[in-house]
């Protein structure tokens, strides 16, 4: 009995993963409420900036990273463990590569720019400090998402639950010590000290045996393939910068800095089914990589899209009822953003249902409907953020609505184009995504309202 029990937990290791994340983004949380209690809107908009050119970084590993990702776990899958290695080693190698040159380019451009407020107790010294750490933070990110990823694909997902909450742990220690010393500049502390932790801790699961292969026609071959998910992904941090975007345009950095409010809502919000989506996507890769049977791969992306859905919804309500109270006691300097927190998570939760919907043109190497798809959402996101803005107010509400709606009818797309591409019932596949959360969202917004 014992032993059965323990099988079934080890085949839920989801769970644990789950449980990580949550403890994880609840430390997060807690760090972007504490810091709010003491950074100013304005200096909080300064480091929303900054952040989004360590974003952008990201894509100078040019789809090597995206091809790993998708052509590891099915190497696995098929036990071919030399095609496996092969793709580790060319995929570290030339991210060490890449991000040493922008690391060189970069800080050495920042030093140029801002020689004249460097030191000085100024914005731009402020701007410089935030850009010069952009290219340390994302070669260290990287690295961390890869070794993470490669230890879960692995499948040792309840270890890098462990390591992943440990490391977050301390790091939380250290970003609350660089806050008080150090004020604005201690804001990049967390992320950094994580990184670095996460690195360290998963090298031997994830680096063990691993080399440098400076393969020259196999890293083509990986830019290549990996190319058009990494323009997906272009066009999906675009899509999530569209809001941030339209108010430094036509908002203010001020606004941007209490619009971080709604992105920590954002973020507590979508960081649960997307890890649950995650892990359920390397298996899904597995499967399909060992029968290669869409009919089978679709079946069991809807057994897993109703879990994801099912947590999507608790999820949005937690956050919908727990943000204004500690934007209220905890972020008084802020309270302007708890309408826009409450309004984005609804949209988000009813995207985060069709994550894995999503996922199933990667794994089945359906590069042009993959990125249609991640256009058609930045066109929706460009469109409605944009347009009531202009139109009906100049507020992060109005941005909050367009975004919300962006991502529900990005949702609904994704659905409609499965149905049709593969004669699969789309009440199926509706029932199996937002049904679940919608029947928790729907009673939960009529108490809240009704209790108001």
């Amino acid at each position: 009995m014992f032993t059965k029990l323990l099988n079934k937990l080890k085949n839920a290791d989801f769970i644990l993963v789950t449980l990580s994340t949550v403890a994880c983004s609840a430390m997060s949380f807690i760090f972007s409420v504490y810091n709010k209690s003491l950074v100013s809107s304005h200096l909080l908009g300064i480091y929303q900036t900054c952040l989004l050119a360590m974003t952008y970084m990201n894509y100078a590993q040019f789809g090597v990273l995206n091809a790993y990702n998708r052509d590891y776990p099915q190497a696995l899958g098929r036990r071919d463990m030399d095609e496996a290695g092969k793709l580790k080693n060319t995929a570290m190698t030339f991210m060490l590569l890449i991000y040493a040159a922008i690391f060189v380019v970069f800080e050495a451009w920042v030093l140029i720019y801002y020689r004249g407020s460097i030191g000085t107790e100024s914005d731009g010294a402020r701007y410089a400090f935030g850009y010069a750490m952009c290219p340390i933070l994302i070669l260290l990110k990287s690295f961390d998402d890869m070794s993470n990823a490669t230890v879960r694909m692995n499948g040792h997902y309840n270890k890098s639950a462990i390591i992943g909450f440990v490391r977050t742990l301390l790091a939380l220690g250290i970003g609350v010590l660089a806050i008080n010393v150090a004020g604005y500049y201690g804001l990049y502390a967390m992320t950094l000290s994580s990184a670095a932790l996460g690195i360290i801790m998963f090298r031997n699961d994830a680096f063990k045996g691993a080399r440098l292969q400076f393969d020259w026609p196999y890293m083509k071959l990986m830019i290549l393939g990996g190319l058009p998910l990494l323009i997906n992904s272009l066009i999906w941090t675009i899509v999530q910068s569209v809001d941030k975007f339209v108010i430094l345009g036509f908002l203010s950095t001020d606004d941007l800095g209490v619009y971080s409010v709604p992105l920590m809502g954002f973020t507590t919000m979508v960081l649960v089914p997307q890890t649950i989506s995650q892990v359920f996507y390397i298996k899904v890769s597995h499967l399909y990589g060992a029968h290669q049977d869409e009919k089978e791969l679709l079946d069991k992306a809807g057994y897993f899209t109703s879990i994801t859905a099912l947590i999507s919804g608790a999820a949005c309500l937690f956050v919908f009822y727990v943000m204004p109270v500690f934007v209220h006691y905890f972020m008084p300097m802020y309270t302007d953003g708890t309408a826009a927190t409450q309004i984005l998570v609804i949209g988000v939760a009813v995207y985060s249902t069709t994550m894995l919907y999503g996922n199933i043109f990667s794994v089945l190497k359906l590069n042009k409907s993959l990125i249609a798809n991640s256009v058609a959402l930045c066109i929706f996101n460009v469109i409605f953020s944009s347009g009531l803005v202009l139109f009906v107010e100049r507020s992060i509400n109005m941005v909050a609505i367009g975004t919300g709606l962006s991502y529900a009818l990005y949702s609904l797309m994704l659905i409609i184009k499965l149905s049709r591409r593969f004669k699969y019932s789309f009440s199926k596949l509706l029932i199996r995504s937002w049904g679940p959360a919608v029947a928790l969202i729907v009673p939960g917004l009529i108490i809240y309202l009704l209790l108001l």
